[in-house]
């Protein structure tokens, strides 16, 4: 199975748009030229792994979305999630599980 790089483009220009960046400042926040980006985002140029990863991280979505389009929206929240909580503070994660806790035992009433 061959790369297919147009859908890795949308996949990366969704998630620029997203989060609401610019071509031009994505590609100084990954450390590529904006015509690298925009050739990414087109589909004609495929990013290197460090390239890759960096808009990955920069934009905060799992490449998983372009290789297996097929993963449920479910595991896609919790990926996000997840790197959310990789930010908190600690005092930001006790609020987080209180929260959750609260809404699990709201449920179960």
């Amino acid at each position: 199975m061959l790369l297919d790089r147009k859908a890795l483009g949308a996949a990366i220009k969704a998630a620029r748009s997203e989060n609401k960046i610019t071509q031009e400042r994505l590609a100084e926040m990954v450390g590529i030229a904006p015509s690298h980006v925009k050739q990414i985002e087109s589909g004609s140029r495929s990013p290197s792994v460090e390239v890759l990863y960096k808009l990955a991280y920069t934009l905060n979505f799992s490449v998983d979305d372009a290789f297996f389009p097929s993963r449920k929206a479910d595991q896609k929240l919790l990926y996000k999630i997840e790197r959310s909580l990789q930010e908190c503070s600690v005092h930001e994660l006790r609020v987080v599980y209180s929260t959750i806790t609260a809404l699990k035992d709201k449920d179960g009433e």
